[in-house]
C-alpha cells in the first residue's frame, strides 16, 4: 500500500475514533439530538479538511519519492545524466542530494572502469601490432628460401635476421606477460641504460625489411651523423621506434621509390629522421594518425593493414624515453617522421 493511502486510512480511523468519542460524551451529557448531529458533522467536516491540508502539505514528499524511485531506476540501468531536485522536508532534500552524490561517484566509478578497459585493450592490441612484425618478416624470409628466391650462400645472413626477430618477439611476450599481470604504466628510469651505437641502430632495423627492400627494389640512404656515433639510451624502445616509423614509410609508399633514414647527434639533442616519397598526408591529419586506431583513408595505399597503432605506439615509447615524434608532409610529395630526444 502506498504511503499517500497510509494516511487516509490513518485520518479515517481517527475520525471514526472522534465520533465515537463524541458519542458517548453526548449519552453522559444533557444535549439535545439536533446538537449531537451538529458535532458529528463539525467533527466529520473538520476531519476531511484536516485530510486535505495534509495531502497538500505532503505532496513535496509523495513528488520527491517518486523521483528518488525514478533516479533509482536510472541508476540500476547506468544512466547517470539525471538529477534529482527534491522539495519539501529538509530530511528528503538531504536524501536527495545524497542520491546526486551517490549518482555522480558511481558514474566516476563506472567511467574509470572503462577507461583501464578500454586501456587494456588498447596494450593488447598494441602488442598484437608489434608482434606481427617480426612474424611476417620471418615467413617472408623463410617462404624466400623454400621457394629458392634467397640464395644458399644468403642464407647465414637471412638466418641471423630470423634470430633477431625471434629474441624482438621473446621480448614482446614477456611484455605481455606483464600487462597481463599490471596495466599500470612503467617507470623508465629505474631501468638500465646501454650504450647505443647508431649506426648499428640503423642498420640492424633497416636489415627487418631487407626481403622487402630486394623485392620492390627500392631505394634506401641511411647516414649518421658524425659517424660512429653513440649514445646512453634503452636500444630496445629505440629499435621499436625505429621499425614502426619504417614500415609505416614501406606501408605508405610505392615500390621503386626511395626511402632515408637520417640520425644527427648533438650534444644536446639526437633525431632520427624517416622519410618516405609516398603520397603524404593532409594537414588536417597531421595530428590525427598519432591517435590510436586512427588510420588515413585505405586509398592512400592498397598495402595498408594492421590497426593504426604503429605510430601511436612509436610516440608512447618516444615519451617513455623522454623524446617526441613530430610529422611533416606534403600531400603527394611524401612524409618525413623524426624522433627527437633532449640529451640535457
Amino acid at each position: 500500500m502506498k504511503l499517500k493511502n497510509y494516511i487516509l486510512v490513518g485520518y479515517l480511523v481517527s475520525t471514526l475514533l472522534t465520533i465515537l468519542v463524541v458519542f458517548w460524551a453526548v449519552q453522559r451529557m444533557l444535549i439535545e439530538k439536533s446538537e449531537v448531529y451538529f458535532l458529528v458533522g463539525m467533527t466529520l467536516i473538520a476531519s476531511f479538511i484536516g485530510a486535505a491540508v495534509s495531502i497538500f502539505l505532503l505532496s513535496p514528499v509523495f513528488s520527491s519519492l517518486k523521483h528518488l524511485k525514478k533516479q533509482a531506476q536510472n541508476i540500476a540501468s547506468k544512466d547517470f545524466s539525471t538529477e534529482i531536485e527534491t522539495k519539501g522536508p529538509l530530511e528528503f532534500q538531504e536524501l536527495g542530494q545524497a542520491f546526486n552524490d551517490m549518482s555522480h561517484n558511481l558514474q566516476a566509478i563506472f567511467q574509470t572502469l572503462d577507461e583501464s578497459e578500454q586501456e587494456k585493450r588498447m596494450m593488447i592490441a598494441q602488442l598484437s601490432h608489434d608482434i606481427k612484425t617480426p612474424i611476417t618478416s620471418i615467413q617472408v624470409t623463410v617462404e624466400g628460401i623454400l621457394d629458392g628466391v634467397i640464395k644458399e650462400e644468403e642464407w647465414l645472413h637471412y638466418l641471423s635476421t630470423i634470430g633477431r626477430q625471434t629474441d624482438r618477439l621473446n621480448k614482446l611476450v614477456e611484455e605481455l606477460d606483464v600487462l597481463t599481470l599490471n596495466t599500470q604504466p612503467q617507470d623508465t628510469a629505474d631501468e638500465e641504460v646501454e650504450e647505443v651505437f647508431l649506426d648499428q641502430l640503423l642498420i640492424e632495423s633497416m636489415s627487418e625489411f631487407q626481403l622487402q627492400i630486394e623485392q620492390e627494389e627500392r631505394d634506401v640512404y641511411i647516414q649518421v651523423s658524425p659517424e660512429s656515433a653513440k649514445v646512453k639510451s634503452h636500444y630496445d624502445k629505440l629499435s621499436r621506434i625505429l621499425v614502426n616509423l619504417l614500415n609505416n614509410a614501406f606501408k605508405y609508399s610505392e615500390p621503386g621509390t626511395r626511402i632515408e633514414v637520417l640520425a644527427q647527434l648533438t650534444e644536446q639533442e639526437l633525431t632520427i629522421s624517416v622519410k618516405d616519397e609516398g603520397q603524404g598526408i593532409h594537414p588536417e591529419d597531421l595530428e590525427k594518425i598519432f591517435k590510436r586506431l586512427y588510420r588515413v583513408e585505405t586509398s592512400r595505399n592498397m598495402k595498408t593493414g594492421g590497426h593504426g597503432l604503429g605510430l601511436a605506439i612509436a610516440r608512447e615509447l618516444a615519451h617513455q624515453l623522454g623524446g617526441d615524434i613530430s610529422a611533416e608532409s606534403q600531400y603527394g610529395l611524401g612524409s618525413k617522421f623524426t624522433f627527437s630526444l633532449s640529451l640535457k
